[in-house]
């Protein structure tokens, strides 16, 4: 467990049919027919990375949360302990307050074991200057609900078009990250499509 002075941070899942806004420090999580999700950002410290280095975009440590799949309606996370099931996604400096169908889920870690116990894929070095908090976003469901089938999903980003409209979803990513170059964003895209991918449950 961390003690004293704890950096808060939020686990954002980058799953399909998400619109990602970004608009006076706070960055919201839509999807059709839910309760939207919103995060308010502390600062730019962000233990996940996107720069752009020698004119090319690089991503790092974009973290992946074994044992768990996200309700495809609610976007909260639901834990199934199943070593295959995983969900991957972003890890920024802020705070949320869940909407009312859904919790809020905190784990703890001492700053010297951030990349040890995290999984981490296009791992970099973070300097971290205190523990960190980690809020995971879950259903409420879950926790009365048995464990059902989960179901494997990628971005499936083929052709211009897709590349596109993936990048216009993620535009609150984009804006978070001070990313504003056409071709910038198109690579960011091209990226998070190659390294993507998660599972999904229904309850």
């Amino acid at each position: 467990m961390a003690s004293g002075t704890a950096d808060e941070y939020v686990f954002v899942p980058l799953v399909n049919d998400v619109n990602y806004e970004y608009n006076g420090q706070t960055l919201t999580l839509r999807r059709k027919n839910s309760t939207p999700i919103e995060i308010k950002i502390s600062n730019n410290k962000h233990i996940t990375k996107i720069n752009k280095i020698n004119n090319r975009i690089d991503i790092n440590n974009i973290l992946v949360l074994t044992g768990y799949a996200i309700h495809e309606n609610s976007l909260g996370l639901v834990q199934t302990l199943d070593p295959c099931d995983y969900v991957k996604g972003i890890l920024i400096n802020g705070e949320t307050t869940p909407p009312a169908d859904l919790s809020k889920q905190e784990i703890s870690f001492s700053k010297a074991e951030v990349m040890n116990k995290l999984y981490f894929i296009r791992k970099s070095n973070v300097d971290l200057h205190n523990d960190i908090k980690i809020n995971l976003i879950t259903d409420l469901k879950a926790k009365s609900e048995p464990v059902r089938k989960t179901n494997y999903r990628s971005l499936k980003i083929d052709d211009k078009n897709e590349i596109e409209e993936f990048g216009k979803k993620i535009q609150g990513i984009i804006d978070l990250y001070g990313i504003n170059n056409k071709e910038d964003i198109n690579n960011l895209v091209k990226k998070l499509n190659d390294i993507i991918n998660y599972y999904s449950i229904l309850l």
